[in-house]
């Protein structure tokens, strides 16, 4: 069960590596034909290929990566209320995300200031970002439903956006509230089993980010 847990993880995590640094390379070759929103997006890809480097070279220092986990949830949070500001072209949501992203940020350096132990899991922060994304999400499909007309919703970039986020924060979230409670009542095996899951729920984001680069946005 160890070998099979830690295999996965890895196998499952150097997948999702290699599907983000694709599309990364899909979102440059394809930068000048898309739209405002869906370049802060190449840019939210990128900002995770970095990090992905980064903890890879942590791994490699024999450094644990945790204390990535706050800067990857603030940057990543700042860069999709950009591109649903752009989606959702309301003035309310314009003035008001820079400060709530803003408010998040300062709140996962808190986060990390207080406990700042290397090896120490920080669940607060990733649920907090879980349900800020969620309320993304949210809002996007709440303005589909009343406002917006989209003939066909395959044909819409930020509906593939919007689900592959619903998928991936929902899944996240139940790791970020449970997984202190599996390391300290079951095994550490389960805890990377998880952890592979939520590595696999970042492929089907990817190919959601992927399919959304790819077509052309309709007016």
């Amino acid at each position: 069960m160890k070998t099979d847990a830690a295999f996965w993880l890895v196998l499952v995590g150097s997948v999702a590596q290699a599907v983000l640094l694709l599309i990364g390379l899909l979102g440059l070759a394809r930068y000048r034909q898309l739209p405002q929103g869906l370049r802060y997006l190449v840019g939210l890809i990128w900002f995770g290929v970095a990090l992905e480097l980064a903890s890879t070279l942590l791994h490699f220092w024999k450094i644990p990566n945790l204390l990535l986990l706050p800067l990857d949830a603030a940057g990543e949070l700042w860069l999709l209320a950009a591109v649903y500001a752009w989606a959702l072209q309301s003035a309310a949501f314009t003035r008001l995300w820079p400060w709530v992203a803003g408010g998040f940020a300062a709140y996962a350096a808190l986060s990390s200031g207080l406990a700042p132990e290397l090896a120490r899991f920080k669940p607060g922060v990733l649920v907090l970002e879980c349900l800020l994304v969620l309320g993304l999400v949210g809002l996007y499909f709440r303005k589909l439903l009343n406002e917006l007309r989209v003939q066909s919703l395959a044909d819409d970039p930020m509906f593939w956006v919007s689900t592959g986020l619903l998928l991936y924060s929902l899944a996240k979230l139940q790791i970020a509230l449970f997984s202190n409670y599996m390391l300290a009542h079951y095994s550490m095996q389960l805890n990377q089993l998880m952890w592979a899951i939520n590595a696999f729920m970042s492929i089907v984001l990817y190919l959601c980010y992927c399919r959304a680069l790819w077509m052309r946005p309709q007016k």
